[in-house]
């Protein structure tokens, strides 16, 4: 489709690992102006941009005005197997958002480098560029749909605000809590979350051995950051029904607790076992001296799993937008309804 044309005197190129602490300061001006805190650290984009799949060379480009200022953010995200979603994702500086010719510049050049993975995908599937922001961002969200996107889905960013009132668990006989180990228990963790994150909605299946060479990296990048002892299982004998997986800090923020991932197996829910994983998780952060804790669900789960939070104590904060634009037609990989 081609990518168009940059004001007179603007320039694109690829990142270099020097760039890095330019794009992280261009990044946080446009989180601070939609969520008045920053959201991105060097480490974030360092890993990002060591990241196996990703290719400096070939999946993300910096625009830089005619004064040399960087403006704008371009990249794709390479998903490996099977090809079903290709993210895409375009940012400018806050001073810039307005500019119509910079933000199509980028969504074009995304949506150019997006087409090449398109054969990678098999025969007979349907492939889509994503791309997700926040909900209040309409600059982003105009420049989207332009470029022929459209909202799919809308995510919930909940919180909670410790006290020390925070209930304590509550757990079904025969069900009790450990926290992880890595070395034995990886396996177990991303075949859970390949059966667990089945029946919700986006869902793609991905090979095992890919979806576990990703946990391994994601584990290797956090480095002295990795946290073992705030990755929480939920057992029954000898099986782990249940995960509470969670970061000790939001960009940098150590005041507030994440968590990256709670899920129970089909087998085991309706029991409670996710609202003990929760006030479980709460008791800790809370005992370590956070005074919140934050998580983002897809606001229309097929699971019931906003009811949960919402009894647990959590509400939403702010929204998030998932937009799809279908770059070939085929059979929908994607988990869209339950299937029971």
């Amino acid at each position: 489709m081609g990518v168009g044309t940059l004001p007179a005197g603007w320039t694109a190129r690829a990142a270099e690992i020097g760039d890095v602490d330019r794009a992280v300061e261009m990044m946080n001006a446009r989180s601070q102006k939609f969520y008045g805190e920053n959201q991105i650290t060097r480490e974030n984009v360092e890993a990002w941009w060591k990241s196996p799949r990703f290719d400096q060379a070939t999946d993300l480009r910096l625009v830089f005005d005619a004064d040399g200022a960087l403006v704008g953010i371009a990249n794709i995200s390479n998903p490996g197997e099977p090809y079903a979603e290709i993210g895409c994702a375009g940012v400018t500086h806050p001073f810039h958002e307005q500019d119509s010719a910079l933000w199509d510049w980028m969504h074009a050049w995304c949506l150019d480098r997006a087409q090449e993975f398109v054969p990678l995908a098999a025969d007979g599937a349907r492939v889509a560029a994503v791309s997700g922001i926040a909900k209040k961002d309409s600059a982003r969200a105009a420049a989207l749909e332009r470029a022929g996107f459209a909202a799919v889905r809308v995510a919930n960013h909940m919180r909670i605000d410790l006290s020390s009132s925070t209930p304590v668990a509550v757990w079904p006989e025969g069900v009790s809590l450990r926290t992880v180990d890595v070395d034995n228990d990886l396996h177990a963790l991303v075949a859970l979350y390949l059966e667990t994150w089945r029946d919700h909605w986006g869902f793609i299946e991905r090979p095992f051995d890919q979806a576990l060479a990703d946990w391994r990296e994601q584990i290797e990048s956090e480095g002295e950051r990795f946290d073992p002892t705030l990755w929480f299982l939920a057992v029954d004998g000898n099986e782990i029904a249940g995960i509470s997986l969670c970061a000790s800090h939001i960009a940098g923020d150590s005041t507030r607790g994440y968590v990256t991932g709670l899920g129970v197996r089909p087998a085991w829910r309706k029991r409670g076992i996710a609202l003990a994983m929760l006030h479980h998780t709460f008791a800790e952060f809370r005992r370590r001296g956070y005074t919140a804790v934050e998580l983002d669900m897809d606001s229309q789960n097929l699971t019931g799993a906003l009811r949960v939070y919402e009894r647990a104590g959590m509400r939403p904060v702010r929204q998030a937008v998932t937009y799809e634009k279908e770059l070939r037609a085929g059979v929908d990989l994607a988990t869209r309804e339950l299937l029971s």
